[in-house]
């Protein structure tokens, strides 16, 4: 074999190792592998319980219906649940300031006269969120809050019949007009059936305003529920931000991090779990309705409604909020278990944040046995609260509520009706001392 055919030989081998090289280089650098990437698995967070809306957690705790001769009312959610329908159906129009700071004649004037309606509120109600549940038909709306509306179904001579918004604490007053027939209507469908009512008894030397309480005895039921606790962990995963990176616990103290600076703690003495952030503590006052509105959808996005809480009052200089726990449609107290919600609002990185957030962590699910009692009545209430060393003007409330107790095995949790009287933003129970002691139960 020649020089020549030996040149020729190398020149094709080494042609072919270049292309073999190349559609190897191809090959790893298009090689795609045959199994699936595996995508981050989405984290679904299930809610606690389920969301409500503004008008399930805001609502009126009593109406009144005042006549030429008597005062009745009812403290139950399924009549008062009836006018609200009512309510909602009607055109409002015309929200005009009558009075800015009226004097407690004068509120008393405008809530306790005759042929009118009152409806109670436990706390301030912005404008704006009574909006979102009825139909304002003004387009500018105040940011103004009321506690009492008041039903004005037969007018003075020379007047028409109107709707007013008394806010008690400030005195200041807002009057507006509802078509004529609506008015015609609520009376025929419910003045009527208000004399069905309890009757309604007030004491001139408690209150600056007429506080108003049910003359007879008063028959609740006496309910004992299992202690069904939700798990500190879920509340938890559904708070903080990064439950699963950057969450610890420490199992002594049920205390939780995240990566935020956020802590979130379980206090078992009462039942209870408080969640802090601290950058976003701050002294802005809060708009009174955003407060309600995004308190609303803060709970909402946990599902933090676990039994009946009704809205209960705010500061929003404070940018606080409160929400009671109802049961029976009565207000729970206890001096030694938490009761309601507490959310106050802070600023972080120029966003609305929650500062502070308080709760229960028991959920009325377990009803072990339940009965009737008959405690002291309205007359005797009152005169009981006569006995107090107390400065009498300076109380605002007085109606039943329900104490709440643990049992010594910590396995049930009771509800027992019972007097309570409200002064300074605070409620204490009238004790059956006081009141003449409960009476027989009635199976």
């Amino acid at each position: 074999m020649g020089l020549k055919y030996v040149e020729q030989i190398k020149s094709i081998a080494l042609f072919l190792l270049i292309l073999l090289s190349l559609a190897l280089t191809f090959t790893i650098w298009t090689f795609t592998p045959t199994h699936e990437t595996i995508a981050p698995s989405a984290i679904v967070e299930e809610p606690i319980a389920e969301i409500k809306n503004t008008e399930e957690v805001v609502r009126p705790v009593k109406v009144l219906f005042h006549s030429e001769e008597t005062v009745t009312g009812t403290d139950e959610q399924s009549s008062i649940e009836a006018i609200l329908d009512a309510v909602q159906l009607w055109e409002i129009r015309d929200i005009r300031l009558v009075q800015e700071e009226a004097t407690p004649d004068a509120v008393e004037s405008y809530m306790h006269s005759s042929e009118r309606a009152v409806i109670y509120y436990p706390g301030p109600i912005p404008f704006p969120v009574f909006d979102s549940i009825t139909n304002i038909a003004d387009v500018a709306i105040p940011e103004s809050s009321f506690n009492r509306i008041v039903i004005e179904w037969e007018a003075p001579a020379n007047d028409q019949p109107a709707l007013y918004f008394i806010n008690t604490v400030s005195g200041r007053i807002y009057k507006a007009t509802v078509p004529p027939a609506a008015f015609k209507q609520f009376e025929e469908e419910f003045v009527t059936k208000a004399a069905e009512y309890e009757t309604y008894i007030t004491d001139e030397a408690i209150g600056s305003l007429p506080i108003y309480v049910q003359e007879g005895d008063v028959e609740k039921p006496r309910v004992n529920y299992l202690l069904d606790e939700i798990s500190t962990a879920r509340f938890a995963e559904s708070l903080l931000d990064s439950p699963g990176l950057a969450l610890s616990a420490d199992f002594m103290t049920q205390e939780y991090t995240d990566d935020s600076g956020a802590l979130m703690r379980e206090n078992s003495n009462n039942k209870s779990i408080s969640y802090v952030q601290p950058k976003a503590e701050t002294s802005d006052p809060a708009i009174p309705s955003d407060l309600l509105f995004d308190s609303l959808g803060y709970v909402n996005e946990h599902g933090g409604w676990t039994d009946q809480y009704f809205y209960e009052d705010m500061n929003s200089l404070k940018q606080q909020i409160k929400y009671q726990l109802y049961i029976e449609d009565l207000p729970v107290f206890s001096t030694s278990t938490a009761t309601g919600l507490e959310i106050t609002w802070g600023v972080d990185a120029g966003e609305e944040q929650v500062y502070s957030y308080l709760r229960p962590t028991y959920q009325l699910e377990s009803e072990a046995e339940k009965r009737t009692v008959v405690i002291a009545s309205g007359k005797d209430a009152l005169n009981a609260v006569k006995q107090l060393d107390t400065d009498l003007s300076a109380i605002t409330d007085i109606k039943p509520g329900y104490k709440l107790t643990e049992s010594e095995e910590n396995k049930l949790i009771t509800f027992e009706p019972a007097w309570y009287f409200e002064t300074n933003d605070a409620w204490a129970e009238l004790t059956s001392e006081l009141t003449g002691g409960r009476k027989l139960g009635l199976e």
